[in-house]
């Protein structure tokens, strides 16, 4: 049987690039889904029992969404509050950043943060995939900030995520205001 000149490293190289490129193309793919849908549907997903995986995933990708070099020398951490559950309740995650590394800790308690961000899960899930104006969010209500709003400044220079925009769009984005 003929081989078709097959070369496994070659063959091994190209799933590497796959593997390397998976999050920007899901980040993408998540980002044009985010934006075709209308608000009714996404308020149904965030009531509905995808909400709690849905929202894990988003903050355990993050720390793999930051720019390292940015990082340097930030330490801070950012408690978002998503709001909007059936139960009334809010969804509580921190982003605590230190040596340039980034972890996610969920629920309460925990150290006062240096910012807190509340918004709605349909909001959130605008922002993070790159469909909402960060700063026209904030200015209309649909975003609120308590605690140092420099750090969210900065925290769009530490977060770039891929754009929901249509492909003549800019692209990226970050996931916070």
């Amino acid at each position: 049987m003929p081989d078709f000149d097959f070369d496994p490293q070659r063959a091994l190289d190209a799933v590497k690039r796959l593997a390397a490129d998976a999050p920007s193309l899901l980040a993408d793919g998540f980002g044009r889904l985010v934006r075709d849908a209308p608000d009714d549907r996404l308020e149904a997903l965030m009531r509905s029992p995808a909400r709690k995986p849905l929202l894990d995933g988003i903050f355990w990708s993050m720390p793999r969404q930051m720019d390292r070099g940015q990082a340097a020398g930030v330490e801070t951490t950012i408690r978002w509050c998503i709001t909007g559950r059936t139960d009334g309740e809010t969804d509580v995650y921190h982003l605590v950043i230190k040596d340039a590394q980034a972890t996610i800790v969920k629920g309460l308690p925990r150290p006062d943060p240096r910012l807190t961000i509340t918004l709605d899960g349909v909001e959130f899930l605008r922002l993070v995939s790159g469909n909402s104006d960060p700063m026209q969010a904030y200015f209309t209500g649909r975003v609120q900030l308590a605690g140092d709003i420099m750090v969210a400044a900065k925290l769009a220079q530490l977060f770039k995520m891929s754009g929901g925009e249509p492909e003549s769009g800019n692209g990226g984005s970050a996931p916070a205001p």
